[in-house]
């Protein structure tokens, strides 16, 4: 596919330009809040319009989709990725941080394939975009298993059904435009089907945690790190020696319900490059059960009685409602670039914690004849996530939880849309010293810096996650007061 000019707006990473683009901004705020709202139970074949928006701002729908037109009429076409134009010099899946982990045997594994691109807009003047990749084994143009975004129908309505039938592929919507200062966004999601227990077991309709059972399938050519469990740390290794993701120690299948990363026009990426690029983000994290061990799993919160409940005790459909804050900036040999990790729950009084908690547990059973709300809102002090349906154990409620963007010296990664919204007091440099290679990136969050908010609804991982969803009523709003000019 083609792609626009870039520029190196700070080290190491670079920002897709358009011209038509406007770039307008909000301003900054402090603390942070929780709000658990029962739903009432006459709607109980869906999730109720979300009764958790801001009560101090009066929102105006903007956009809002349904599905009811076709999806891609005119057939976009896949095109080869070159990465003439990455995202990152860093993590991007080009990025020079494997070369210096794994070395050269890392090249070789890299273009042991092609991958493939497809984009086309969505929506009243195109303000979505439907972005896909996939993988060619073997180089000869043709694409094994292709993922898709299709119309459908389930539980009496019109849908996008997403399809990724490998893990190496992968399909999102994402804005056309950068979203301005303040928004809300939010969809119905109704079926999901990434892995998790269906009816008490993780083996079901032929699959393991919603993977195919056919062949082996491994984070190749993008591992966790060379000093890393799970395999030997050999680049030069065959595909099947790499990490397994099915099962065994990193094995594990997800969504992203709804995302907010830093920068514009996001495509499916490897995991790693996701893990230093994201805002805040509600997303599922099935592990399978050699992964979890003799462990807890980590811990899910009741929201009816706010006390948590080991996660190998829950059926691994589980929501985790959580802000990404500072990196290692010196991450040691072997290891990956990533942010630290802040989850938020009733449980926790909405206070954003580094440890895996998640905020309730899907029913994916009782869809689509039930369904659940996703929304997250940006306004003028943080962010809110909101999670609306019937959750396992705690029964129909609204979750909503307000992060600043900063909370006891303690920021949101890279909140700032614009540059009058941050000081600079959080720059540092990315600094690699591994086994083939070092790499030193500054200035990684420096005063003047803006880092444009678009939300990413799917599987981003093309080296993790396979399954499908499905999802409708995709709605953009912005404050009754907003002009046209904040709009764009």
């Amino acid at each position: 596919m083609s792609r626009t000019p870039t520029s190196t707006t700070r080290a190491g990473v670079r920002t897709r330009l358009r011209p038509r683009r406007k770039h307008h901004y909000a301003l900054t705020g402090l603390v942070c809040g929780a709000l658990v709202l029962p739903l009432s139970l006459d709607t109980a074949s869906a999730a109720p319009e979300p009764q958790g928006k801001d009560p101090k701002v009066a929102w105006r729908l903007l956009h809002s989709e349904d599905f009811s037109k076709t999806l891609d009429p005119g057939g976009a076409p896949w095109t080869r990725e070159t990465y003439a134009e990455p995202f990152d010099t860093i993590m991007d899946d080009s990025g020079q941080w494997y070369a210096n982990d794994y070395g050269p045997a890392w090249n070789t594994a890299f273009n042991s394939f092609d991958t493939y691109r497809k984009e086309f807009p969505v929506g009243d003047g195109g303000w979505l975009t439907a972005s896909l990749s996939a993988r060619d084994w073997n180089k000869d143009g043709r694409i094994e298993k292709a993922p898709s975004i299709t119309n459908g129908r389930a539980g009496g309505r019109t849908v996008a059904q997403l399809k990724v039938p490998d893990h190496t592929g992968g399909a999102i919507f994402r804005p056309t435009e950068q979203l301005p200062d303040q928004y809300r966004i939010e969809y119905r999601l109704k079926t999901i089907d990434f892995g998790g227990k269906r009816n008490g077991t993780i083996d079901y309709d032929n699959r393991i945690n919603g993977y195919s059972k056919d062949g082996c399938k491994t984070q190749h050519p993008w591992g966790e790190g060379s000093n890393s469990p799970g395999w030997e740390g050999d680049a030069s290794a065959p595909y099947c020696e790499w990490q397994d993701v099915r099962e065994g120690n990193y094995g594990y299948n997800g969504f992203h319900y709804l995302s907010i990363v830093d920068f514009a026009d996001p495509a499916p990426r490897n995991n790693h490059f996701w893990h230093y690029r994201r805002k805040v983000l509600m997303d599922s994290f099935s592990q399978h059960p050699d992964r979890v061990g003799s462990g807890t799993g980590g811990r899910v919160c009741n929201s009816s009685t706010n006390t948590y409940y080991n996660y190998r005790d829950s059926s691994f459909n589980t929501v985790n409602m959580w802000i990404s804050g500072l990196p290692n900036w010196t991450p040691g040999k072997g290891g990956v670039a990533g942010n630290s990790q802040w989850f938020m729950s009733s449980c926790s009084g909405g206070v954003a914690e580094q440890q895996l908690s998640s905020a309730a547990e899907l029913q994916p059973e009782l869809m689509p004849n039930q369904d659940y709300v996703f929304a997250i809102e940006r306004d003028a002090t943080g962010y809110t996530l909101e999670a609306s349906g019937n959750f396992a154990r705690a029964g129909r409620k609204t979750l909503r939880f307000h992060r600043n963007f900063i909370v006891n010296n303690q920021p949101i990664w890279h909140y700032n849309v614009k540059p009058g919204e941050y000081d600079g007091r959080f720059n540092n440099t990315l600094v690699q010293n591994d086994n083939n290679g070092s790499a030193r990136w500054p200035d990684q969050w420096p005063a003047g810096s803006a880092y444009p908010d678009s939300f990413v609804i799917g599987d981003l991982y093309t080296n993790v996650y396979e399954g499908s969803a499905s999802l409708t009523d995709i709605k953009l709003y912005v404050p009754q007061t907003a002009t046209k000019k904040q709009e764009n």
